[in-house]
């Protein structure tokens, strides 16, 4: 990741006026004017983007709220830039008061028949929705929308959080001709200014306003300052990356220290040893360890005698995460406390994760908390503490003077693997005897998919056998969810069958859906059509005909961010085909051994043809769970060449009668 530039923010004196630009009058002119993006591909671009964000005295909330206004004008260039009509505004909840949304106006300008159309948004069509017990979410969607629409939205979140001003994120994932941020902000508070990415500000401007606002009393003057970025490209996802706030240009404020009522300043970047003193006394976390005679007397009795450390540690991991079901709210504190959690056998993250430490500890096993922020939440600052961007609890477990990171929010995984949100660079370690540390967060289970097919072809061109599919870690969680969606598996084969392109399944076997611990294998009798002939006495046919790589996961010029996959990768396929007489072998796809360096990815294939049977090997190993940037390229390079390759069909002559 590029580097992010800090600047402390105080009150300038000798500073020149700004502000932020007006929008233009949409008009025939103005239509026709912006026909195009500067990116071929864009299906959308923001014409202009402001937003204003001020600290102020709210009457009707009666106290300090921040103020934060945006503006956007878009202009739609396809159908598939239609979802940009769409918007959806998160609020939070700060201590009892949520933030809420004030004056949401749209409208959509249409071309039609020489003239401008306005169409304006029906506040019916304004809804809020209760996500969870600390986030609601308002959308709404502009109407009349067509290829060509110009469409303009407005609105201002307040918000009780007086602490943190917004953040501004200058790129999204359409591009953007203009994106103006303003803030005013008083000259009792101090913040660090961050910008992120590798895109400059092509402009800051600032003003000082005099007693801009009456805080304790007192008329307090303003730094009044517009950040400015022009010409600004969409960002673009990719597989394997972390969150998109991580890289994206953005501009953030944290908050240093504030003067308070009585002439004093609050400090609020802590040290650690604060953090750690704070959490430790919190009653929804550190409170929650104490508890662990309680966990002892709920465990089971069998549980606690064995002698076996990793067989308890086991075991009370199996036994917290079947008692307590995940409610879908995340969080590093408990939300209702591991008695009523295990009571209602329903919790949040800190609930379920919380107990499980717990219960260690009352098996004597040493574990510790780990707050970690999840990986669509971005990464953690690392320079001072700020608990704000963790919003996450799992375990470190220490077994044989070595910790294992555990997540026990879902049954379905086993004992030390952890779920792809949660691996995100690093979390910190919370002891409650010495200062907490950072650890890095990773799957020492090695995501694995292996493919084997074992049949014979037949004359009337079909491939017959047998198909099994063996999954491990990552891969074996995510097949397990998607195989318990189902009312049985027999249900989840017939879907797969209907997803099968020229495939058969004529029966279905599972083993290992229940127990986290071994390997998930699926087994299934098919029938497979082969391509028609090419001409009489020839017959073509790719034996890798399932999960096949045909698109290259990384496809972009630069590259900037790391390639996380979340664990170390393997993808085998094993093939073993029965030729029926008098098939004799035409060509075929060559050995291959292609290995990057420090071998840290490699892909092997190999084939043979006797006795009338063909074989097929191939492998495709990632050995690192984070390749950099500049790493980036050889693997890039190393999946076109197995796209290529896997492109090549097997041609059989054989004698017609």
């Amino acid at each position: 990741m590029k580097p992010i530039l800090i600047i402390t923010l105080v009150l300038l004196y000798h500073l020149s006026y700004s502000q932020s630009t007006d929008y233009p009058v949409v008009n025939s002119t103005y239509y026709l004017n912006h026909q195009t993006s500067p990116e071929q591909d864009a299906q959308a671009i923001f014409l202009l983007e402001t937003g204003k964000t001020h600290l102020d005295i709210s009457d009707s909330d009666r106290g300090l709220r921040i103020f934060h206004t945006y503006k956007a004008r878009i202009k739609i260039l396809s159908q598939e830039g239609f979802n940009q009509a769409n918007f959806t505004v998160p609020l939070y909840k700060f201590g009892k008061d949520f933030e809420y949304t004030e004056d949401i106006t749209g409208k959509t300008y249409n071309y039609e028949n020489g003239r401008i159309v306005e169409t304006i948004m029906d506040h019916k069509n304004i809804v809020t929705e209760n996500k969870n017990d600390f986030l609601r979410l308002t959308k709404f969607t502009l109407p009349n929308i067509k290829v060509g629409s110009i469409i303009e939205i407005e609105y201002r979140v307040v918000s009780p959080d007086i602490f943190n001003f917004r953040s501004w994120q200058y790129q999204s994932d359409i591009p953007k001709l203009r994106s103006e941020y303003n803030v005013r902000i008083p000259a009792i508070t101090n913040y660090n200014v961050v910008l992120k990415g590798i895109l400059k500000l092509e402009d800051t401007k600032t003003k000082r306003e005099n007693g801009c606002i009456a805080i304790f009393g007192t008329r307090v003057d303003c730094s009044n300052i517009t950040y400015t970025m022009s010409n600004i490209p969409s960002f673009k996802e990719e597989a394997y990356m972390l969150a998109p706030k991580n890289y994206i240009s953005a501009i953030n404020f944290e908050l240093v220290e504030m003067t308070n009522q009585n002439g004093g300043v609050n400090k609020y970047t802590k040290a650690w040893k604060d953090v750690d003193l704070e959490l430790m006394t919190e009653r929804s976390f550190g409170g929650q360890l104490k508890k662990v005679n309680f966990m002892r007397d709920q465990l089971d009795p069998a549980i606690l005698k064995n002698q076996d450390t990793i067989f308890r540690a086991k075991e009370v991991y199996r036994w917290v995460s079947q008692h307590i079901r995940l409610n879908n709210v995340y969080g590093k504190f408990a939300q209702y406390g591991i008695e009523d959690a295990l009571k209602s056998k329903s919790g949040n993250v800190g609930d379920i994760n919380l107990a499980l430490i717990t219960a260690l500890n009352a098996a004597d096993i040493e574990a510790y908390p780990v707050i970690i922020s999840t990986r669509n939440n971005g990464l953690p600052h690392d320079l001072h503490p700020i608990l704000t961007d963790f919003n996450y609890v799992i375990a470190a477990v220490k077994l044989n003077n070595e910790f294992i990171l555990v997540d026990a929010t879902d049954p379905l995984a086993p004992f030390g693997q952890l779920p792809l949100h949660c691996i995100n660079g690093r979390g910190r370690i919370i002891y409650s005897r010495k200062s907490s540390e950072w650890i890095e967060l990773s799957n020492k289970i090695i995501s694995m998919k292996e493919y084997s097919f074992k049949g014979k072809l037949t004359l009337d061109g079909k491939l017959q056998g047998t198909l099994s599919i063996t999954t491990a870690g990552l891969d074996a969680l995510n097949r397990r969810k998607s195989i318990i969606e189902f009312p049985s598996f027999e249900e989840y084969a017939e879907d797969f069958d209907d997803k099968l392109n020229n495939i058969s399944i004529q029966k279905s076997t599972l083993t290992g859906l229940d127990n986290p611990e071994q390997l998930l294998i699926e087994e299934y009798k098919v029938d497979i059509k082969l391509k028609d002939e090419l001409k009489p006495g020839l017959i073509q046919f790719n034996p890798i005909f399932i999960s096949r790589t045909t698109k290259n996961p990384f496809n972009l010029d630069e590259r900037n961010y790391d390639v996380d996959l979340g664990a170390r990768k393997i993808e085998k396929h094993s093939v073993e085909i029965e030729l029926p007489e008098g098939f004799t072998f035409n060509h075929g796809p060559k050995h291959m051994n292609m290995v990057l360096p420090d071998n840290s990815a490699r892909y092997y294939y190999k084939s043979s043809t006797s006795e009338n049977k063909l074989t097929v090997a191939q492998q495709l190993s990632l050995d690192k769970a984070i390749y950099t940037s500049q790493e980036y390229f050889g693997l890039k390079e190393l999946f076109s060449r197995v796209i290529q390759h896997m492109q090549i069909d097997y041609q059989f002559n054989y004698q017609t009668k």
